[in-house]
């Protein structure tokens, strides 16, 4: 699975003094090596395919085959455009950026591949956030991870890459809008995530919303799918109690807006553990808002990475 701007310038152009229209293309190459990441050496008989962008917008490809060391090579590219460089390899695409030095017309990348496995025993959390937010319709709960494949291959999967288990009765998933592609929710607790994970790190984050109980208390098990380094649990409310298990009181959390946060951290969370966070107080605590300032900055950043780094470790097919 894979995943105009029309511009005024005629008139403007037409404007200008036929010097300013005359600028040449500065034509460069770009050549560099496939090599398998996983077993060492390098793939000869590959197609690799340069992907070029103008203005942001995606305007052409064209493909090359490597030679029996792994090199590739593609010229007359106008270095003033922006490249990817992409090789599929066991039905894993890798996508890679090409930067042209200053003053320099040749670009070299190192295109790495890996073999790919379906166990998922080399994976674990660098670092996870569960934020809950109380609204008069329900929680709000917002998960953030920094995920590591820690092995020397690429995980893959067919009913999904990564799973994650939701607490039951979730409703309303959300994930920044380019990325709902890449989820899909097996039930209405199991969420998989779709995309090869090569060795390196992905930072993920997703919300929905569960139920607000009529009752003064409520209890929500958290399951941590795969071994923790460390998570932190904050919550939102004035006059409420929050205890959970596993994880230490830590300093509140202030944010930006003066929303005070209740804050719990914990490290070395084993894969399969539960963490149970309990509130007291719901109907005396006031209700409110969303603090969308926690998302919009999680996914700027995660966004910097993800499609930066998205070689975009392809979907499998």
């Amino acid at each position: 699975m894979m995943k105009s701007i029309i511009v005024g310038l005629v008139l403007v152009l037409l404007l200008l003094p036929a010097p300013a229209l005359a600028q040449e293309q500065v034509d460069g190459v770009i050549t560099g090596q496939v090599t398998n990441d996983t077993e060492g050496g390098v793939i000869g008989g590959i197609e690799v395919t340069l992907i070029t962008y103008i203005d942001n917008m995606l305007a052409d490809s064209r493909t090359s085959i490597t030679d029996s060391d792994g090199v590739f090579i593609f010229d007359n590219v106008d270095i003033e455009h922006t490249y990817l460089v992409s090789a599929r390899y066991q039905d894993v695409d890798y996508y890679y950026q090409v930067v042209f030095e200053p003053e320099e017309t040749t670009a070299y990348i190192s295109v790495g591949v890996c073999e790919v496995t379906t166990t998922d025993e080399a994976i674990r959390i660098g670092k996870a956030h569960i934020v809950i937010e109380l609204e008069e319709e329900g929680l709000h709960v917002t998960e953030i991870f920094w995920l590591f494949n820690d092995g020397d291959r690429t995980l893959t999967g067919t009913d999904g890459v990564l799973l994650f288990t939701l607490p039951v009765g979730s409703y309303d998933f959300e994930a920044p809008q380019e990325l709902m592609i890449d989820y899909v929710l097996l039930d209405n607790h199991r969420l998989a995530y779709l995309v090869p994970f090569p060795p390196g790190e992905r930072q993920l984050i997703y919300s929905y919303t569960l139920p607000r109980p009529d009752m003064d208390e409520v209890v929500i098990p958290f399951i941590v799918d795969y071994p923790a380094d460390s998570l932190e649990v904050m919550v939102t409310g004035e006059d409420i109690e929050v205890t959970v298990n596993r994880l230490a009181p830590a300093d509140p959390v202030f944010a930006e807006t003066g929303a005070r946060f209740i804050h719990f951290e914990g490290a070395d969370i084993s894969r399969g553990s539960t963490v149970e966070i309990t509130i007291s107080g719901l109907n005396t605590g006031a209700s409110l808002p969303v603090y969308v300032w926690i998302i919009i900055a999680t996914v700027v950043a995660g966004a910097a990475i993800y499609l930066l780094s998205r070689r975009r470790l392809g979907k499998s097919k």
